[in-house]
């Protein structure tokens, strides 16, 4: 099958997304998502050629094989599970058991899930799926088998060192983070992305409010005045009354005025500010038994007590606080890699939080200064009054000795009659 096609050159570089290789016109060029995203991966569209009477004459014979062969596995399984009915019914008389824990026993399975994670293997099929598909039209590249089969019979990718092992891997990371934060191409697919999640968002707060009786709502509008999708809003029950009850604005109203606001361009004048606070408050952590608020330059003394590390973060841009980084590109960059996880803490072992406070002890021994110091007291060097209990200054013993002691305060009680008081009163 995938034999007799000519494969392409080889090219180990894991290539990323297109970054628009074919131009649109200007005009159509200024109406897209991508033009108003510039120095953002793009997602290439799936064009689909259209098929002449050999082409479809061709796919019509394949399907009608693949219909026979699908046919007669299906007949083959069939007679299988009838002769395994029979077996099963045979040890259950034989062993005076219910049919059905024998089909258990046979049957069972295990609901423990491997974790999903970037492997080498799946690094070397993109390598592979980019150097023969690139080329070739939809209908006509290779399927995940056959790049399985390329994959295992290609000596250049057996035996790979350390090095090469981790570029790849690295090459399919960037991949992944590019398709899920990458910008559509043309503003149709743009639409139909939003139209598949919406009605996946629809279905999911549905389900939800069935199983657990919540009230929610959704409103969705576009953001630039050339996109294709239109303002709509949802909402479970009868929550959209709220509105109206309370707020006394329909959800016309909202998602119309909500549309202008999204379509005017004063609202990116604010972009930048609410970029670095949203990056500030994905600086909180609760990765330890305590809530640790993360302060970047003490990042060596929190490390130093809880054991806190973190992985990914992008290469050229200092570990810093977000204020501090004074290029708008360096933020994208940043909030791009928090979002796809790629950036994350991680709660350090007992072994490594053990080495690396012993590292930090040998540092201060050599006289290194580890994290920032702390400012010492104005009044370091001066005498001060020892406090007792209560905060309070202590009396020198010679003024105590000074004090002149006060009568204590009779405790009887002195009885007068009424006209006496009168009388005291009007003195």
């Amino acid at each position: 099958m995938g034999g007799t096609r000519d494969v392409p050159a080889r090219d180990t570089h894991l290539s990323g997304l297109s970054t628009g290789a074919e131009e649109p016109p200007r005009v159509l060029n200024d109406a897209s998502w991508r033009s108003w995203n510039p120095g953002k991966p793009v997602i290439p569209p799936c064009n689909s050629e259209k098929l002449d009477a050999a082409q479809r004459a061709a796919r019509k014979a394949a399907a009608e094989l693949r219909r026979v062969k699908q046919q007669a596995i299906t007949d083959a399984v069939a007679e299988l599970l009838e002769e395994q009915e029979t077996c099963i019914n045979g040890i259950a008389k034989a062993h005076s058991v219910l049919p059905e824990k024998v089909r258990l026993l046979i049957t069972g399975e295990t609901h423990y899930r491997k974790r999903c994670e970037d492997s080498l293997a799946n690094a070397l099929v993109c390598i592979m799926a980019c150097q023969v598909n690139a080329d070739l039209p939809c209908g006509q590249k290779f399927q995940l088998k056959e790049l399985q089969e390329m994959v295992a019979n290609d000596p250049h990718l057996q035996n790979l060192n350390k090095e090469t092992k981790q570029k790849y891997l690295g090459e399919l990371k960037e991949s992944r983070s590019h398709k899920a934060i990458g910008i559509q191409s043309t503003n149709t697919a743009a639409s139909r992305d939003v139209q598949a999640t919406l009605k996946n968002i629809y279905a999911e707060l549905q389900a939800l409010t069935y199983h657990t009786g919540i009230y929610a709502c959704l409103f969705v509008t576009r953001g630039h005045v050339y996109d294709m999708h239109a303002a709509t809003w949802f909402g479970m029950d009868n929550i959209m009354d709220f509105w109206e009850d309370r707020m006394k604005l329909s959800p016309d109203y909202i998602i119309k005025q909500l549309e202008l606001w999204a379509c005017n361009k004063e609202k990116s004048e604010l972009f930048f500010s609410d970029t670095l606070h949203l990056m500030t408050l994905l600086t909180i952590t609760y990765i330890s038994k305590h809530a640790v608020h993360l302060r970047f330059r003490n990042f060596e003394q929190i490390k130093y007590k809880f054991g806190i590390g973190y992985e990914g973060w992008p290469k050229g841009i200092p570990f810093c606080s977000p204020y501090k980084i004074q290029t708008i590109d360096k933020i994208h960059h940043l909030q791009d890699v928090i979002r796809d996880n790629s950036f994350r803490w991680v709660k350090m072992t007992a072994t490594q939080h053990h080495e690396y406070r012993k590292q930090v002890d040998e540092r201060h021994k050599a006289g290194e200064t580890v994290g920032v110091p702390h400012w010492g007291r104005s009044d370091k060097g001066k005498k001060h009054k020892a406090l007792n209990d209560k905060n309070v200054p202590q009396a020198s013993k010679k003024a105590h000795r000074g004090r002149v002691q006060t009568t204590p305060k009779s405790q009887e009680i002195i009885t007068t009659s009424d006209e006496e008081s009168d009388g005291a009163e009007c003195i």
